[in-house]
C-alpha cells in the first residue's frame, strides 16, 4: 500500500472478490428459486441443482470469508482488548492475527492434501465435473487468508512498534 491506498493490482483483487460473490449469491439464488418453481408448479426437478446450490453455499462462505478478512471485520472475542491500553491491544491483535495466519496455513496445506485425495478418487459432483474441481476454493480461500492475516500483523506491529517510539 501506498499513503494508506491499496494498489491498483490489490484493488483488482478485491474488485473480482466482490464481482465473484455477487455473481455466486445471484446464480445460487436464481438455482434455488427456479429449483422450488420447477419442483412445485411443474413437477419437474433436475438431480444437479441440489449438489450445486450445496457447492454454491460453500463458494459464497469461503469468498464472504476471503473479503471479510480483507476488511478485518471477521469474527473475534474482543471483550477482554477493549480494558487493554492501544499498544498492548496492537500486541494482541498481531498475536492473534499471527495464530489466524498459522490455522489458515494449516487449513491451505490439508485442503491440498484433501483434493490430491480427490483426485485421485476421481468423483464426479454434478454435470461431468470433478468433485475436486469445486473443491479448489479450499486452499485458494485459506491460502488468501492466510496472507491477509500475516499483513494484519505487520500493520499492527508497525503501529504498535510507531506508538512506542513516539
Amino acid at each position: 500500500m501506498i499513503s494508506g491506498r491499496p494498489s491498483t493490482f490489490l484493488r483488482l483483487i478485491q474488485c473480482l472478490e466482490e464481482t465473484a460473490l455477487v455473481l455466486l449469491m445471484g446464480t445460487l439464488i436464481g438455482t434455488a428459486f427456479a429449483q422450488i418453481i420447477l419442483r412445485n408448479l411443474l413437477s419437474i426437478t433436475f438431480v444437479w441443482t441440489d449438489p450445486l446450490v450445496r457447492h454454491l453455499v460453500l463458494w459464497c462462505g469461503l469468498v464472504g470469508a476471503m473479503i471479510a478478512t480483507r476488511q478485518d471485520k471477521h469474527i473475534r472475542i474482543d471483550a477482554l482488548l477493549r480494558l487493554l491500553s492501544p499498544p498492548w491491544r496492537d500486541w494482541v491483535h498481531a498475536f492473534t492475527s499471527l495464530f489466524s495466519a498459522g490455522a489458515c496455513l494449516l487449513l491451505t496445506w490439508i485442503s491440498l492434501r484433501f483434493i490430491g485425495d480427490e483426485m485421485a478418487a476421481e468423483t464426479t459432483a454434478f454435470l461431468n465435473i470433478q468433485t475436486w474441481q469445486l473443491q479448489l476454493i479450499f486452499p485458494l480461500s485459506f491460502g488468501i487468508m492466510a496472507l491477509r492475516f500475516l499483513f494484519q500483523c505487520g500493520l499492527r506491529l508497525q503501529s504498535s512498534l510507531s506508538r512506542g517510539s513516539s
